[in-house]
């Protein structure tokens, strides 16, 4: 059941940002292609930090790639789906993935991943905003 309710929600997100106009590519920002790993979550000023990663277990990221083109993985799946920014650090994730086997610090992402609207780009630290000012907190990789 969840899972159809993360398809029916990912199926509607394409439709709306595909209907949305004077966007950009974020292939204009090349400070934010590349590999970010996931080090924090913040909800309603509580810190989430990251926990050891498991044998087996994937460290939870996203890959902008140029073009738009958006890669993930969470501790157990792998994602792949597109980004757009506009003006004032608005940025749109789309994509999709299963939830097969998720941990709990995947769920955290997974379910904050398309909420995200904003974007904080400093040095080799990303913040993606959601839900207000809760926060997904990366560090680059690559």
């Amino acid at each position: 059941m969840k899972s159809l309710i993360l398809l029916t929600a990912s199926v509607l997100f394409f439709s709306l940002l595909s209907g949305c106009g004077k966007t950009t590519t974020i292939s204009s920002n090349m400070e934010l292609t590349g590999k970010w790993q996931l080090e924090s979550i913040v909800q309603e000023d509580d810190t989430i930090k990251k926990p050891a990663t498991a044998k087996g277990l994937m460290e939870v990221s996203l890959n902008f790639k140029e073009k738009g083109e958006l890669e993930g993985t969470t501790s157990t799946n792998i994602l792949t789906g597109f980004y757009e920014t506009a003006q004032q650090n608005t940025i749109q994730l789309g994509g999709g993935g299963t939830e097969r086997a998720e941990t709990p610090w995947g769920n955290l992402f997974v379910n904050a991943l398309p909420n995200v609207n904003l974007y904080d780009l400093k040095a080799n630290r990303l913040i993606l905003y959601y839900e207000n000012q809760n926060q997904l907190i990366f560090t680059r990789v690559q």
